[in-house]
């Protein structure tokens, strides 16, 4: 198990609305780690109810490991079954990013009782903090209870700004990559590798609910994350890529900014003036799935505009 094996070498949500419940999921493509026996690191997709939110698990001699979760028991259940299918089961450790539910909640029936979760204190704060009232919203939106866990992924091992897991010769590098989220986001190097993790700071081809979030910041963490070099990146919504996945969710967060700072002196936006900005990037992202996000989206960031100018944080 990883519990004997991973050793510690340092210590240094959001909204969603659910029209329906879609539970079919998809498994995408297979990426090998850059050394020539690393282990292969598989991902998995949820559908639209999870807003194509991407969790990744891979295999060593030692044990498995995961990286994010599901949403719910029917995509819990069909990467369980992949997993197991893989030898990847039992779990040894997973690794949770962030607090967001559709990256988080179904890892309930995927771990054991030998499995070690690893996650920033915030995040074990924020799950069991939110999640009796985020189940109660999505309950109300037309969620079924039993698509849903009982209680919040427990949160077994914590840590605070940095964390190193050593393993087989290489390093799972956990940080909090700063202000872009709240809280903000864990992220995960493998620096032998090259392999990022980055959880909800890089969106692919799924237009990114921003919350509010300072963009400005958010692009910085981004140029940070793309000074580490990466050759693979795994964005916590859509398919693995290229470190050019780290440069489109920056000019898609400077898009989102330069449209709405003309806005801001506006107390409120209209219905023409939001389905305008949003005409233009979908233009310029064809395909980018889940537009209707860029709604809430623009509205965020026209609160955090009129905020700034009104002298508040």
């Amino acid at each position: 198990m990883i519990v004997a094996w991973m050793a510690v070498f340092s210590n240094g949500g959001h909204r969603m609305h659910v029209s329906r419940l879609l539970v079919f999921v998809a498994l995408t493509a297979v990426s090998r780690l850059a050394c020539a026996d690393g282990p292969v690191v598989r991902p998995f997709s949820g559908d639209e109810a999870s807003r194509f939110a991407s969790s990744y698990w891979f295999r060593t001699e030692r044990g498995s490991v995961l990286v994010d979760a599901p949403f719910l028991a029917a995509e819990a259940g069909a990467l369980r079954a992949a997993m197991s299918a893989g030898g990847a089961l039992p779990l040894g450790a997973a690794i949770l990013t962030g607090a967001q539910s559709c990256k988080s909640w179904g890892l309930v029936p995927l771990v054991s009782a030998g499995t070690r979760v690893w996650g920033a204190r915030s995040t074990a704060t924020a799950l069991e903090a939110s999640f009796h009232r985020e189940r109660e919203r999505f309950l109300r939106a037309g969620i079924p209870l039993a698509a849903m866990p009982r209680t919040p992924p427990h949160v077994t091992n914590t840590f605070n700004g940095s964390l190193n897991l050593g393993f087989e010769g290489y390093t799972l590098r956990l940080f909090e990559a700063g202000a872009a989220g709240d809280p903000a986001a864990t992220v995960v190097f493998v620096p032998e590798t090259g392999e990022l993790f980055t959880g909800g700071l890089v969106w692919n081809q799924v237009h990114p609910a921003t919350d509010g979030a300072d963009l400005g910041a958010w692009r910085r963490v981004l140029a940070r994350l793309k000074g580490l070099g990466p050759r693979r990146v795994y964005p916590g919504y859509g398919e693995p890529g290229t470190v050019s996945l780290i440069d489109r969710m920056s000019d898609y967060l400077r898009e989102l900014e330069e449209a709405a700072r003309p806005l801001a002196a506006r107390s409120d936006l209209s219905t023409r003036e939001i389905g305008s900005v949003r005409k233009s990037l979908v233009r310029t992202h064809r395909d980018w799935r889940l537009p209707a996000i860029l709604d809430e989206s623009l509205r965020a960031e026209h609160a955090r505009l009129r905020r700034l100018l009104s002298g508040g944080e």
